[in-house]
């Protein structure tokens, strides 16, 4: 009995997008979740989590499967899009990356990272949720 998986939406975001096209390159090629696995480098569950959008690939995975799959530099450019795109979970990310340190009475520090919000922010602070 095949496995069904949920169909990712690929208009949501190009992460969404990204996961996607893997998928679609992969099943294309007539590859199984270990055989790309063992392209670039990772488990099958990886694989599988990058193609459901639950797991975010690395250049080096992307680079590897461009070189697999004859695409050029389309997976790479995909991945480079999609991390200048908005994320409306950027927040909860760097919460999760940066130390209890660069935090005030459960408020950010303002200008602690900047190199992590490449506008400056409008608000002064940013309550965390509790």
């Amino acid at each position: 009995m095949p496995i069904v998986r949920d169909p990712i939406e690929p208009r949501l975001s190009i992460y969404h997008f990204l996961a996607f096209y893997l998928r679609f390159l992969r099943e294309k090629a007539g590859l199984s979740l270990t055989q790309v696995g063992k392209i670039i480098g990772v488990a099958r569950s990886s694989v599988c989590n990058m193609e459901a959008g639950r797991q975010r690939p690395q250049e080096d995975h992307v680079a590897k499967l461009d070189e697999y799959y004859g695409t050029g530099k389309l997976l790479q450019l995909l991945l480079w899009f999609a991390r200048l795109a908005h994320d409306p979970n950027w927040l909860c990310d760097v919460k999760s990356h940066v130390s209890s340190e660069c935090m005030i009475g459960g408020r950010w520090k303002v200008g602690m990272h900047s190199r992590l919000v490449p506008e400056p922010v409008p608000a002064v602070t940013c309550v965390l949720a509790s």
